[in-house]
């Protein structure tokens, strides 16, 4: 049984005109029933299925006028029928869709001091989060160089000094079930860089 979260006063309920209603409604109920269950039992199964639907609506609309007199009379309601309008709002709602993006870039260093000179620059004009130590992550390296090129100007594989590409690959997947998302927090991002299950709609490749 279902009860209110925050019933009503008591005179609200259990009046005389609802103890009439739920009465009228309980026997009302009880004829639809029978009559319910002897049109079920006269069938053979060669009837039109509109009959059958009918018939069950008929019983359905019963039951929640049945259902609504007890809530009347107690402020309870026994029965925890379905809302269609819920269902139908349900329906309506498209799920989201998720597209993977999958790339890896190969560089080789050529000119270290180039990159390393740009990177530093990058780093003055976007500086990150300092470090535990109040200050910037040197720019000391050649992936140093380029996390902070990127963090400045995005993916520039192509224009980053110093660097040329050996080769890239960029893959455009519509993840399918069994699908597990990429999990930012991950101890270790490495493994989360594979394409997901699923159907790769697009790729460029560059060499």
């Amino acid at each position: 049984m279902t009860e209110l979260d925050t019933p009503a006063p008591a005179e609200q309920f259990f009046s005389a005109e609802t103890r009439a209603a739920l009465a009228e409604a309980s026997q009302k109920l009880a004829e639809r029933l029978l009559a319910h269950t002897d049109a079920l039992l006269a069938m053979t199964g060669d009837e039109d299925n509109a009959e059958l639907f009918e018939h069950n609506a008929a019983l359905e609309g019963v039951v929640e006028d049945w259902n609504e007199a007890v809530f009347e009379h107690t402020g309870t309601t026994p029965l925890l029928l379905d809302d269609s309008d819920d269902d139908e709002d349900e329906e309506d709602v498209e799920p989201d869709q998720v597209i993977s993006v999958v790339s890896r870039f190969d560089l080789r260093v050529v000119d270290l001091d180039a990159l390393l000179e740009a990177g530093r620059a990058a780093q003055e004009r976007h500086p990150a989060e300092l470090d535990e130590s109040g200050e910037r992550e040197p720019v000391d390296s050649a992936e140093q160089a380029i996390y902070e090129i990127s963090r400045e100007v995005g993916e520039a594989w192509f224009e980053l000094p110093g660097i040329e590409m050996v080769a890239g690959a960029r893959a455009y997947v519509v993840p399918e079930p069994p699908f597990e998302p990429l999990d930012a927090d991950a101890e270790d991002v490495v493994t989360e860089l594979i394409a997901p299950n699923g159907v790769a709609t697009h790729a460029e490749t560059w060499a």
